[in-house]
């Protein structure tokens, strides 16, 4: 027994006690935040990206475990060197990243963080505990505000890593659209690339959803300026990959 070295994920529902307040079913809101919960959860598990350079050995996101509570959901692994850590930290962007442009966005967005700490876990009793996970619930509570999905600077984020983002307040985040794109969609990256129409099927639930919570919310500052900041990284990656008519019109009305 004894606390080990993890990188670590915690994700929380963005908005989660507002529409569950506001539902007109909250078995069926429910059904849809557990459905997704359970889908990322499996996603993670099974996916496989990535060599370490130095032992060649293939790292696997199965290393991972997770744990789901409420709105909260917790992905951890420990890690035998800095190199393992590092590699950890990019494989699970890289997964998370097809999952987040893929998922079919029912007004349910991510907000959350990935560090590295220490971390003890009792599988038989779901038991975690450690500073690690304490880092990784203040940064997704206190400093990610928006609805993205931060990157601790222990994990040496960096701009040549694509995925890896710096916003204007100098958070480093996850960029999933750029890289669920280059890794689902690129031609140059991908021997089988999703068809066009199924992008554009994926960028139109994503706008709509966005749109649908901007209107919601558009007496709300508070609440309106996070969703100001997802249509303006919607907006980034439109521009970027030269999809200008997808992009939204944020002007509040």
């Amino acid at each position: 027994m004894g606390v080990k070295p993890h990188v670590i994920m915690f994700l929380d529902i963005l908005g989660y006690k507002n529409m569950i307040a506001s539902v007109t079913n909250e078995n069926d809101y429910l059904g849809n935040v557990h459905t997704l919960m359970s889908l990322l959860s499996k996603y993670i598990e099974i996916y496989n990206q990535g060599v370490d350079e130095k032992t060649e050995n293939r790292l696997n996101l199965s290393r991972f475990k997770s744990m789901i509570f409420s709105d909260n959901i917790l992905f951890f692994a420990p890690y035998d060197s800095e190199t393992d850590m590092l590699n950890l930290a990019n494989n699970l962007v890289y997964g998370l990243s097809q999952f987040l442009f893929q998922y079919t966005k029912s007004n349910i967005f991510f907000r959350g963080a990935i560090t590295a700490g220490q971390l003890f876990y009792d599988e038989k009793l779901h038991f975690v505990f450690g500073t690690g996970l304490i880092r990784a619930y203040e940064l997704e509570s206190n400093v990610a505000i928006y609805p993205r999905i931060i990157i601790d600077t222990c994990l040496k984020p960096s701009p040549i890593l694509v995925g890896w983002a710096q916003d204007e307040d100098g958070i480093w985040y996850a960029d999933y659209l750029t890289l669920g794109y280059a890794l689902l969609c690129d031609h140059h990256n991908e021997e089988n690339p999703i068809p066009h129409e199924k992008f554009l099927s994926y960028m139109g639930n994503y706008r709509n959803a966005i749109c649908s919570a901007l209107e919601k919310y558009k007496a709300n500052d508070r609440i309106y300026s996070k969703y100001g900041w997802l249509a303006s990284y919607y907006n980034r990656f439109c521009k970027h990959i030269g999809s200008s008519d997808l992009i939204i019109d944020i002007e509040r009305r």
